[in-house]
């Protein structure tokens, strides 16, 4: 199978084919694996989260009640906010995005190429999931300059 490909980090690599994309740990393609259609919702981290936000929308609803506008006057109050938020922005995050390692070319209804000031250049593919959801697989690129020209040889970036 002839396939173009770039290094997405130490140990895992992007293989593009015609019809599918996939991701795999070496150059050589021996398998390609299946394509399976589970979101991140109910991964070990998200049930964490969930478990998280549940706890602090609770603390926070219960405290609000229970002290009125003097729940803002104690700084910790404001971190169980933060955490508060930050595990819905996770739980949201999860709720549309996928771990599976293969993508069909037919799926795919957009792709992004996102270079972050301080974090490392990925690729987003927002691509149709099962029930007509749009989930979205995110991929980090190891070389820029590499994962650029294959993307472009593939069409996959215009």
């Amino acid at each position: 199978m002839q396939t173009k490909y770039f290094r997405i980090n130490e140990k895992e690599y992007c293989h593009i084919t015609d019809d599918t994309i996939f991701i795999i740990n070496s150059k050589q393609v021996t398998r390609v694996p299946l394509e399976f259609e589970l979101g991140e919702g109910w991964g070990i981290a998200s049930v964490l989260n969930y478990i998280l936000f549940t706890f602090l929308f609770g603390y926070v609803a219960i405290s609000t009640s229970f002290y009125g506008a003097v729940f803002l006057t104690n700084i910790i109050n404001y971190g169980a906010l933060f955490l508060l938020f930050l595990s819905f922005v996770r739980i949201r995050n999860g709720m549309v995005s996928s771990k599976t390692p293969t993508i069909s070319r037919e799926k795919i209804k957009s792709v992004c190429f996102k270079t972050p000031k301080f974090s490392y250049p990925r690729l987003v593919i927002y691509f149709n999931g099962p029930e007509g959801k749009v989930l979205r697989k995110i991929i980090p690129i190891y070389n820029q300059k590499e994962a650029l020209s294959v993307l472009k040889d593939t069409r996959i970036l215009n």
